[in-house]
């Protein structure tokens, strides 16, 4: 297993894509002084220039990027704004040939829509075109989400197809590491490796990322369990960047489970 760090954190709600490149040259280099050498990425519709500008920071930094959110309402996309954010996302999974793509499941209702149907084939065909895993998170908003994704799993069986498993998503859903490798086993792509206390919500209101170590999972032994398991891809840390001791902090309770295998 190794650390990856997600850029998602570090990004703020922008207008224009000259402040989205913006915020994320700034997470990169955040992510970069804290001792990460990969990422995972954030994509949507936006100019190539901005692609390309991505590139060349990745390789100023010396960073390497694995694995890539994409937009997280891209079944409530217009056609035109749909097309668009596939291709460009798609373009920029083959420029830095990235191996893991993670999507987010649409809200319950969705989920048995034609609308749904034809644009979760449409991204797979992508994903399958540039060699690259595109992989369900566990939201916690789908009923039985984990039989959902290791249904769609086994329908496709072809390794195209996996799983992002979200240890706080795992923890409010009630689940556990152990009945998760015994259900997905390789068909797990990515950790997104953050802590819960079992609420969403901050006492403020607010959505909040508990970095590990600070809430309820035993984050040690699950680690253990993925190893046992066989799963050799990424920690990818994926808390708030607004302290960037955040970051840090997450980095340093990855070392310490991975040194306890």
């Amino acid at each position: 297993m190794f650390i990856s760090c997600s850029i998602l954190g570090g990004l703020r709600s922008s207008s224009s894509p000259e402040r989205v490149l913006a915020n994320m040259i700034r997470a990169m280099v955040h992510v970069k002084n804290a001792g990460y050498d990969t990422v995972e990425l954030w994509y949507s519709n936006l100019p190539d220039w901005v692609r390309n500008t991505i590139y060349e920071s990745l390789d100023d930094l010396s960073l390497k990027a694995y694995s890539i959110h994409l937009p997280k309402f891209l079944v409530s996309f217009d056609e035109e704004e749909f097309r668009e954010s596939v291709r460009s996302s798609f373009e920029l999974i083959e420029t830095f040939g990235l191996k893991v793509a993670v999507l987010h499941l649409p809200e319950q209702d969705y989920l048995t829509s034609s609308r749904w149907a034809k644009r979760y084939e449409i991204l797979l065909n992508e994903a399958e075109n540039v060699d690259c895993r595109l992989t369900f998170e566990n939201v916690p908003y789908i009923k039985d989400v984990d039989l959902y994704i290791r249904d769609e799993i086994a329908k496709h069986n072809n390794g195209s197809l996996g799983i992002t498993i979200d240890m706080e998503f795992m923890h409010l859903n009630g689940s556990d590491m152990n009945r998760l490798t015994t259900t997905f086993g390789d068909s797990i792509a990515n950790i997104h490796f953050r802590d819960s206390d079992g609420r969403l919500l901050g006492d403020d209101g607010r959505r909040h990322y508990l970095i590990p170590g600070e809430g309820e999972i035993d984050l040690h032994q699950a680690v253990k369990t993925l190893h046992s398991s066989g799963y050799r891809g990424p920690l990818t840390v994926e808390v708030s960047h607004r302290h960037r001791d955040n970051i840090i902090k997450a980095k340093q309770y990855a070392e310490e489970c991975l040194r306890t295998l």
